[in-house]
């Protein structure tokens, strides 16, 4: 009697042994892809203005503003923008990314996460070239996929 019962459990724990590890399985591999995604953060408006006598011929005004770029990939920077203008009259204004150029691209291969400048400079010709009053303009800073 107690020889069928060591071999009744022994049987019960074989075979419930064999339920536990299953009949079948599977295997499948999951996967996701991550879009390129990119934000500018902090940009604000800002004036320029002069270290020189405001409004004498060939007076220099300049400014700038500092904002974030934060990327998952590599991305390309464009600034466009355009004169300042009053009404119909207009003095030229250049820009320019981090001081130099209007475009500039992250490292390839890599997140980005970091702050930038954003400036601008305009001069102003004779005193007569341009009428007193306030100039504005607009800039655009564009973040597209290399």
């Amino acid at each position: 009697m107690k020889k069928s019962l060591i071999a009744l459990a022994f049987a019960l724990t074989a075979s419930s042994n064999t339920f536990a590890s299953g009949l079948d399985n599977a295997s499948a591999n999951v996967s996701m892809n991550v879009a390129l995604y990119a934000s500018i953060t902090g940009l604000d408006d800002f004036a320029l203005s002069t270290s020189g006598t405001d409004g004498s011929a060939d007076a220099v005004y300049s400014g700038s503003d500092t904002y974030n770029l934060e990327s998952n990939g590599q991305v390309r920077v464009t600034l466009s923008g355009g004169d300042l203008t009053n009404g119909t009259d207009s003095v030229a204004t250049s820009y320019s990314l981090d001081g130099s150029a209007m475009t500039f691209d992250t490292v390839a291969d890599s997140t980005h996460n970091q702050a930038h400048t954003v400036a601008a400079s305009a001069q102003l010709g004779a005193i007569s070239d341009q009428k007193a009053g306030a100039y504005a303009g607009a800039i655009t800073l564009t973040v597209s996929g290399i």
